[in-house]
């Protein structure tokens, strides 16, 4: 069966970055009617199937309760919820097993990261909804949702509208790896706490994939210093403290701070730096791994991340082939 999955998250854009900034929060019902007008795009495309994570707030359930379906399945994914982002990395393993043609992802930078653990070449649509929302889309999920049918149902081919992202990828002190879509950055501490990060006076250094002037959150202090576009093949280490350089950021919504630059410069594809303890390493914003004193690990950036999908280019080509033109 020709298939999309759909997955959100509801915890996405709810996180205390949007307290402290001036952002408020998305809303579920804000949510289910992005994800309606998305599942509407996908039913539009005559997708045989669309297969769902049904989160602890039955998001996508909501939402696909009050459209018309047709003859498309509406399946769920056979996985116990959690509401962390294990649900989100389980459900991807679980839709690449299903060989889904197209994923839709509805969250920010680390629901997608999530993602991209759980099946690493994902033909993917990441529609945004979240507080760091530097590696997702900001469009209309409408057509996020149409265009994903037709690549799933095989009308458009993927090669010809997708471009695999670049990846920071981290072997952990405990022998293990994980990955970052956009950054990855050391902070002091020694405990986790609030994952989400909003207090830049404990910064020490990072890895940078994506660095463009336009976003928000930890990403953009590494822009203010060089502009690595998502398609560049590099990417820029950065290090923090008191230095000969300052610069104000917007790591936030509506949340500008100053950071003190030591020193910075570009990557490589495959260039390996070593991150050195003690710390909390933040991946793409929220803190996830203790680092003691006498521990390190190392990172690179590589560009094996998922496929994600140019929708503007998938929809060009479908209307260069007149797809959506029938003759009287």
């Amino acid at each position: 069966m020709k298939t999309v999955g759909i997955i959100a998250s509801p915890s996405a854009g709810k996180d205390v970055r949007r307290l402290v900034g001036h952002a408020g929060s998305t809303g579920d019902v804000d949510k289910i009617a992005v994800i309606r007008r998305a599942a509407l795009g996908v039913v539009e495309s005559g997708i045989d199937r669309i297969m769902f994570l049904d989160d602890t707030k039955h998001l996508i359930q909501r939402a696909l309760e009050a459209i018309p379906q047709g003859d498309v399945v509406m399946e769920p994914i056979e996985q116990a919820v959690m509401g962390n982002g294990r649900d989100s990395e389980k459900a991807a393993a679980a839709l690449e097993k299903a060989e889904a043609g197209a994923v839709i992802v509805f969250g920010g930078d680390g629901t997608n990261r999530d993602v991209a653990k759980g099946w690493a070449n994902v033909p993917l649509v990441p529609l945004s909804v979240g507080t760091n929302n530097v590696f997702p889309f900001h469009m209309e999920s409408t057509i996020g949702g149409i265009a994903a049918g037709l690549v799933a149902r095989g009308e458009i081919p993927l090669q010809e509208v997708a471009e695999r992202t670049k990846i920071i990828k981290v072997n952990l002190a405990n022998g293990e790896t994980d990955l970052a879509l956009v950054d990855l950055v050391l902070v002091e501490g020694d405990f986790i706490g609030s994952r989400a990060i909003w207090d830049v006076s404990n910064l020490k250094e990072g890895v940078f994939a994506i660095a463009e002037s336009s976003t928000v959150g930890l990403s953009s202090i590494a822009a203010t210093l060089k502009t690595i576009r998502r398609e560049d093949d590099v990417g820029i280490h950065v290090e923090m403290g008191t230095g000969t350089q300052t610069v104000r950021a917007p790591i936030a919504p509506g949340t500008y701070e100053t950071v003190h630059i030591r020193s910075h410069r570009e990557l490589a594809l495959g260039e390996t730096i070593t991150i050195n303890g003690p710390g909390v390493l933040a991946f793409d914003g929220e803190r996830d791994y203790v680092l003691s004193e006498d521990q390190k690990v190392t990172a690179f950036i590589s560009r094996e991340g998922p496929w994600v999908i140019n929708t503007q280019r998938a929809m060009d080509l479908a209307n260069m082939n007149n797809y959506f033109v029938t003759s009287t």
